[in-house]
């Protein structure tokens, strides 16, 4: 007859509560609103800002898109460039035809401060309309609806409203994953509480607070982060919304690997002076925290079961790693699917488990930076 002892009984039992929980703790499981709203009768004018730094190729490629949307209310398109990229003035001086476009550059006498911030100080300056909408030449819109979709919530009492930026296919799938599993972070947090940030470039929000709170006003020793400080100074609470329509999507073009590590090097540099970061990052701490905390477990236990022949403990520790990594593969493959169905669902579990990782060789690529690249030296 086969005895179980009390330590297995008990290893057992805490190896596979802690899979339930590594589970369950889990940002795939708190569940965004994906609201119906119907398209406002009256839709306000808007402006479309988007900022130009050597993007000829994008600007000629995704421009068109912006300025053909089926819209019954007045817009226009801003687009602000520099002064010196003269290839890309001057397509912008061939489609100045089109009403809606409008363009100006900034002079190449601006320094010591981020051009990126003064581009977009300079293009809400020059907007005619109340709402406007931020974003980014390697942008497109999924289809010629998505005006009149992203604004059903530019109204009352609403003052700043997100967008969901997807990465078109050719981007690698462990950065697709990554992106929508910010954004499920982000775009919560907007929904229920305060703005925290931003890393989609689609972004309403009224001209009248960006000129009373002086724009970036508190942040401009920063090169990037143009979303983050948007979104953290003006997303007040009661305030906010989210659009997540897909009809509201932009398609944002694969990034080079220079510019994906660059905006994670950015965010490193200026996160400690975001606002309401410290509940985020003591989230994400759990969320990381308990399925590597019950892996390591799982492993442990199934080696010290196979050391001393425990087989029923051994079972225990399989059947705790398989659930583990079954329920979170699950989980998060229905989430993910509201945002893209192209990424192999096996994938999942190594792409969260390689989170920590990827991070950790952020912080390194940081730790060797020079910090002077993060900042304008204004101050």
């Amino acid at each position: 007859m086969m005895i179980i002892s009390t330590t297995t009984i008990i290893a057992g039992a805490v190896v596979v509560l802690l899979a339930v929980l590594g589970s369950l703790i889990n940002p795939f499981l708190r569940s965004l609103r994906f609201q119906k709203t119907e398209t406002a009768e009256n839709q306000p004018p808007v402006s479309i800002l988007i900022t130009a730094h050597d993007n000829l190729a994008e600007l000629e490629r995704n421009l068109p898109m912006f300025l053909r949307q089926q819209y019954a209310a007045d817009y226009q398109v801003i687009v602000v460039c520099q002064s010196t990229d003269g290839e890309t003035q001057d397509f912008l001086k061939r489609t100045a035809e089109n009403p809606h476009l409008y363009y100006t550059y900034i002079p190449e006498s601006s320094r010591y401060m981020s051009r990126k911030k003064l581009q977009i100080t300079l293009g809400v300056k020059a907007a005619k309309h109340e709402w406007i909408i931020l974003t980014e030449p390697n942008c497109r819109p999924s289809n010629d609806k998505w005006l009149q979709t992203m604004v059903r919530q530019c109204q009352d009492p609403n003052h700043l409203v997100l967008g969901y930026v997807a990465l078109d296919e050719e981007t690698k799938s462990v950065r697709r994953f990554d992106s929508i599993r910010k954004a499920y972070y982000v775009l919560r947090r907007a929904q229920q509480t305060y703005g925290y940030r931003s890393h989609m470039p689609n972004v309403a929000f009224r001209k009248s607070d960006f000129m009373k709170e002086q724009g970036y006003q508190g942040n401009l020793e920063y090169v990037r982060g143009e979303y983050d400080f948007l979104v953290n100074k003006y997303a007040h609470y009661g305030e906010t919304a989210t659009e997540l329509d897909c009809d509201a999507w932009l398609i944002r073009e694969a990034p080079s690997n220079k510019s994906w590590h660059n905006a994670h090097l950015y965010l490193q540099a200026s996160r400690k002076s975001l606002e309401r970061a410290g509940s985020m990052r003591t989230l994400m701490f759990f969320d990381h925290l308990m399925p590597h905390l019950s892996l390591i477990a799982t492993l442990a236990v199934a080696a010290y079961s196979i050391l001393m022949k425990n087989w029923i403990l051994t079972g225990c520790a399989g059947f705790s790693f398989l659930l583990l990594f079954i329920v979170r593969m699950l989980i998060a493959n229905k989430a993910i699917r509201h945002f893209d169905d192209g990424i192999a669902m096996f994938k999942l579990p190594f792409f969260e488990y390689g989170i920590i990782w990827r991070n950790l060789a952020t912080k390194l690529r940081y730790w060797r930076a020079d910090k002077n690249d993060f900042t304008s030296h204004k101050l």
